[in-house]
C-alpha cells in the first residue's frame, strides 16, 4: 500500500515536472534575432522598387503609362476615365511634326481609325512638365486642362504603391508616331 502511494506520488511529481518543464520552454523569451534571420525575412519579402525619372526617361511607353494612370486616377479629368480599360489597353499616337510635344491617348490598343469618332483625350510632355487636356463633348466650352510635373507623377504612383501595376501597362500599348 505505501509503495502504491509513493509510485503515484513519484509519478505525479515527475508528469508535473516534465508539464512545467514544456511551458516554461514554451513562454520563455526568445532572444534577439540575429542578424542572420533578419536578412532571410527581408530576402523572402517581394518589393517593387520604385519609379524613377531615369527610369521613365529610359523608356518612352512606361512614361506614357505613368502619364496615363495618373490621369486616370489622380486628375479631374471626367472624359479621362474612357481610357480606364485596363484589359484594352491604350493607343497612343504621336505627330510629330505638327504637334511636337502632345500624344493622343485613345482606349484599346487595337483602336481603327474608323472607331475613333471623337476627339481624344491628350497629354503633352515638355521637359518636366505635363499637360493634360480633355474636350467636354456635347458641348461648346473650352477643353478641361490639368497640369502637373514628371516628378510629381512619380512621387503620387510611388506613394499609392502602383508601380508594379504602371510597369505592366506598356504590354497593353501600342505607340503610333507619325513623322
Amino acid at each position: 500500500m505505501i509503495l502504491k502511494k509513493w509510485l503515484i506520488t513519484a509519478g505525479a511529481v515527475a508528469l508535473l515536472l516534465l508539464v512545467g518543464g514544456l511551458v516554461w520552454t514554451h513562454h520563455s523569451p526568445s532572444t534577439a534575432p540575429t542578424a542572420n534571420s533578419q536578412s532571410t525575412k527581408k530576402a523572402v519579402k517581394h518589393t517593387t522598387p520604385p519609379l524613377t525619372l531615369a527610369e521613365l526617361k529610359a523608356s518612352p511607353k512606361l512614361t506614357y503609362s505613368c502619364l496615363i494612370y495618373y490621369a486616370i486616377k489622380d486628375t479631374k479629368l471626367q472624359r479621362w476615365q474612357e481610357v480606364n480599360d485596363f484589359q484594352a489597353g491604350w493607343q497612343v499616337e504621336h505627330f510629330a511634326k505638327k504637334h511636337p510635344t502632345r500624344y493622343l491617348v485613345w482606349s484599346d490598343m487595337n483602336i481603327t481609325s474608323a472607331e475613333k469618332n471623337l476627339a481624344p483625350n491628350w497629354f503633352s510632355l515638355s521637359g518636366d512638365k505635363v499637360t493634360y487636356d480633355s474636350m467636354i463633348v456635347h458641348s461648346f466650352h473650352k477643353d478641361q486642362t490639368a497640369t502637373t510635373t514628371l516628378a510629381k507623377v512619380i512621387k503620387r504612383l510611388n506613394a499609392d504603391h502602383a508601380m508594379k501595376k504602371v510597369r505592366s501597362m506598356p504590354t497593353k500599348m501600342t505607340v503610333l508616331n507619325h513623322r
